[in-house]
């Protein structure tokens, strides 16, 4: 079964994600580092990922160029607003970019389940 892969080191935030993605009956896999995040895109059959940008060995960058190998889709999920971060994110091969405190996560969900499609 495919499932989505979701990078943030905020523990909190993290878990309330996949909390949502439970109630919609979607296998999620969760990380808080770049290098867990490439085991298990190695590892796990991984549809989607959803990344923070900033992560404690590296950055949702690292985790977008190893998934855009083998053509996962990326989210950012990101606490960056600045316009620089959202142009370099979609210019590397984001697929859109979100930012916390700013989206309605039945939204992102329904949105997220579009992409993995």
């Amino acid at each position: 079964m495919a499932s989505i892969l979701l990078v943030d080191d905020d523990k909190t935030f993290l878990n309330g994600l996949k909390m949502f993605f439970d109630m919609e009956n979607i296998q999620v896999s969760t990380t808080t580092t770049v290098s867990t995040a490439k085991v298990l895109l190695d590892t796990e059959d991984i549809s989607l990922v959803c990344t923070d940008w900033e992560l404690p060995d590296g950055t949702g960058l690292d985790v977008l160029a190893y998934a855009r190998k083998n053509d996962i889709p990326v989210v950012f999920l990101t606490g960056h607003d600045e316009d620089s971060y959202q142009e370099q994110a979609t210019a590397q091969g984001a697929m859109q970019y979100y930012i916390k405190g700013q989206f309605d996560y039945s939204k992102l969900i329904a949105k997220i389940i579009t992409f993995m499609r």
